[in-house]
């Protein structure tokens, strides 16, 4: 026998029993591709970040660099 701990954004306390090897391994595959997708970010949730600035690409890239540089020099 084994165990699942799955931490939720809910006031939820419930506990489930699968006697199915079959049916544990479905689970388990179901829980493990639900996971991958809602960790995976989207590029329009990066570019989303960047999309109404009024500086350059140049502008923006050197100030990042600067800033990189910066935190660097004072450590």
């Amino acid at each position: 026998m084994g165990q699942i701990t799955i931490d939720i954004p809910q006031s939820v306390n419930r506990n489930y029993r699968i006697v199915s090897e079959s049916s544990a391994r479905e689970v388990l595959s179901k829980l493990e591709h639900l996971v991958e997708t809602e960790n995976k970010i989207d590029d329009d949730e990066i570019l989303g970040l960047w999309a109404d600035r009024k500086e350059s690409v140049e502008e923006i890239a050197r100030d990042l660099r600067r800033k990189s540089n910066d935190r660097s020099a004072n450590k």
